[in-house]
Parts: C-alpha cells; structure tokens; sequence
C-alpha cells in the first residue's frame, strides 16, 4: 500500500505527521511526503523520507495553489498511491481537488478549519461550501476536537459515520514526561534557566503560533490584569507566526498590548524546536 501525506508546508509534516508516517512504515506502508517550501524539507528527507515538493501557498486564495493541483494530479497518476492522507485547509482543498477521478481512497486530518466556530459572513459560507462539496469526495475526516466533528456533519453535511474525532487531539503529549514528580520538577528547573526565569516566579505559559487566531489579543488583555494583582507573574511566549499567517503577531505588536506594567514580565523566545 502506497501512502502520499500532503501538507502546504513541510513544518506540518516533521512535526506531526512524522510519527504517523513512522508507523505506517512499520506496518509495511510506503510512505511519501508532498508538501511546499520550507527549512523542515532537508530535515524530512534526512529522515529517509521521499520528498515531493508542490508550487502550494499557505494563502487561500493565490494562484500558485492552482499549479499545485495540476502538479499533485500528476504526482498522483505517476505514483499509483492507494491512500492520500491530507492535512490543514490549503492542503486538503488543493489535493481533494487533484484527487478526485484518481481511484485513491482520501483522507483528511484537519488540524483546524476555516469556516468553523468564530467565522463570520460570507468567509463562513464560502468555505463551508468548499468543505461540502469536497467533502463527499473524502473517505474519512479526522478531527483534533469535537467542536470540529459536530460543525463537519451540522454545517458541511457530512455522514456522521464519515467523521471520526482522535482521542488524543491529533498531537498528543508524551505522558512520561509527566509521571514523575522528580523528573518534572527537573525539566521545570532546566527550562527556566535556560531562558532566564528565576525558581519563584508563577509563571503562564503559551505555546503556539502568534496569531489572531490563536487568542493573542486575549492573552495579552489577561495578563495584563494578572500582572497588576501578581508581583511574581511572568509569561512565557513561545512561538511564532509562520509565512503566510493571518494576523501575525510580533513581540513589538504584543508588548504593545499587554502594556505595563505586564510587558515588563513577558519573556518571549520565538521558535523553539523543542
């Protein structure tokens, strides 16, 4: 069994689909990448996987995603894949379209949508529309949360049966970094010497891309107001916004909005690849 796991962008792929693709490949599956521009490329091909690279943008509607399907089609015919796995919005639209008429089977683990809960107007309407129409060309859609099964049969229309939610959300946690109360505290003290918090601090942290999105603004507001009854509070930004990204936030953008006397206490890191 040919495998083809398609993301827009190889940090999806080497951060989450990795595992799976590791299992599959135990499991005597062939397994392939296909995804767009990205520093992660060298880091998935140096893991021994083969690696297609698509002319896909991260931006919903740009013209290169249109070569990108004529591309995967052809990806597709030549490869003979029996399964194309698909990830995140962009991805699943550009290659449910290139597989429709392939006699693939498709599945779809959608990381996140765009026509979900807090869409709006014509945004919600059009990619929900998107979302039923492709939808009956998917085999399965796996979602990361409930929230997102209920609005896939409720709004996109789709089978219940077709619809599975992961128990573990998708991207789960490795619980025996957790089991151990020494072993915690230690990798607790590690972590804020290494960026600089002191042992007694209470500290908030976030982890994530930095954008709208994701609650920034909330974020910021409530710290804000944690800051000012707290003394010892300190948050601790880890991430940041990838190319493309709607409402990127940056440091700067963050401050700003948490104002003092909270912004003082923000220790923010950008990217980690731990």
């Amino acid at each position: 069994m040919r495998v083809l796991q398609v993301t827009a962008i190889p940090i999806t792929a080497e951060r989450f689909v990795v595992p799976l693709a590791q299992a599959l490949i135990d499991a005597r599956f062939q397994v392939e990448f296909a995804t767009g521009p990205g520093r992660e490329l060298e880091t998935l091909e140096s893991r021994g996987f083969r690696v297609h690279r698509l002319p896909i943008s991260r931006r919903v509607f740009s013209w290169r995603n249109l070569h990108a399907v004529r591309a995967l089609r052809a990806l597709i015919q030549a490869g003979r894949f029996n399964i194309i796995h698909v990830h995140t919005p962009v991805a699943a639209t550009v290659a449910r379209l290139a597989a429709r008429g392939q006699g693939v089977r498709v599945l779809y683990t959608m990381h996140g949508s765009l026509w979900g809960a807090g869409v709006r107007g014509w945004r919600r309407a059009f990619f929900t529309g998107v979302e039923r129409a492709l939808g009956r060309g998917t085999d399965f859609v796996f979602t990361v949360n409930a929230e997102d099964a209920h609005d896939c049969v409720r709004l996109a229309r789709l089978p219940s049966e077709q619809v599975v939610t992961l128990p573990a959300g998708g991207a789960g946690v490795a619980p025996e970094f957790f089991q151990d109360e020494d072993a915690s505290n230690e990798l607790r003290r590690r972590a804020r010497e290494q960026v600089g918090l002191e042992q007694n601090l209470l500290v908030v942290g976030y982890v994530g891309r930095t954008v709208a999105a994701k609650g920034m603004r909330a974020l910021a507001r409530a710290f804000r107001l944690i800051a000012r009854q707290e003394q010892r509070a300190r948050l601790l930004v880890v991430g940041d916004a990838l190319e493309g990204d709607r409402g990127a936030y940056s440091e700067a953008r963050f401050l700003r909005e948490v104002g003092p006397p909270g912004a003082d206490r923000v220790f923010w890191t950008g990217f980690r690849d731990r």
